[in-house]
């Protein structure tokens, strides 16, 4: 009886153990109780779904990707006007979620497209190697059509731990980031060091720009505004 017992306890510890290194990984117990609260319908197909409805926008600068995108009014920021500027952002969104929305993105034959994903693959751990090969089958994708179209590689953005607990470390980032400029080159398309700019001396995003350790304040979609403008003139 004491052995079961103590077996027990063991077991159990170790099952705490590892629920308790899960949460740590999601971001903390906050994070977690918001995506468990957040569902795939939500957060993906609800948007993806609108996005499909809206009207087509011929000749649109599309900015494309994930939360970062999603969460800025890029009309207003670029004051872009004789052109349309399209946010297709989705939070929680990856490489591979991008890809699969590339039919809604291609109606609207966009005169330059703006890419920035893969901090969510990252938070799945998935390795660095399949990140690349989906990137790239992305980057095949988008290239598909032979028609004029501008593409950017924006960096993944660099997270700050101090201020919350991201489950993934900017090593990691930089990692994704040096393959992500190689594929540019591959591809022959501009690479965009966002995540360069946005670094304090520590190699974390810049407290200055961040209130949750992730995403962009409206500082850092200042600074974002002004790395791109040269890109967003007429080539």
């Amino acid at each position: 009886m004491r052995r079961t017992l103590i077996f027990s306890l063991l077991l159990n510890s170790l099952l705490a153990g590892a629920i308790g290194y899960m949460v740590i990984r999601l971001g903390g117990l906050k994070y977690v109780f918001y995506r468990l609260n957040q569902s795939e319908a939500g957060l993906y197909t609800h948007r993806a779904s609108l996005f499909k409805k809206l009207p087509i926008a011929k000749n649109a600068i599309i900015f494309l990707g994930d939360s970062q995108i999603e969460q800025c009014e890029w009309r207003e920021l670029t004051g872009i006007t004789d052109v349309p500027v399209l946010n297709r952002g989705i939070t929680g969104d990856q490489v591979e979620g991008v890809r699969m929305r590339l039919p809604e993105i291609k109606r609207h034959q966009a005169s330059k497209i703006f890419l920035c994903v893969g901090i969510n693959n990252l938070l799945l751990d998935q390795s660095y190697t399949d990140i690349e090969l989906k990137y790239r089958e992305l980057m095949k994708d988008l290239r598909a059509d032979n028609r004029p179209l501008q593409l950017y590689i924006i960096s993944v953005l660099p997270v700050n731990n101090q201020l919350k607990s991201i489950g993934v470390d900017n090593a990691e980032i930089m990692e994704v980031n040096n393959r992500l400029q190689q594929i540019a080159r591959n591809f022959a398309v501009p690479y965009i060091d966002l995540a360069a700019q946005l670094t304090d001396p520590a190699g974390n995003l810049d407290r200055r720009f961040t209130s949750d350790g992730i995403h962009l304040n409206a500082d850092g979609y200042m600074v974002w505004k002004k790395i791109i403008d040269p890109f967003l003139k007429p080539q």
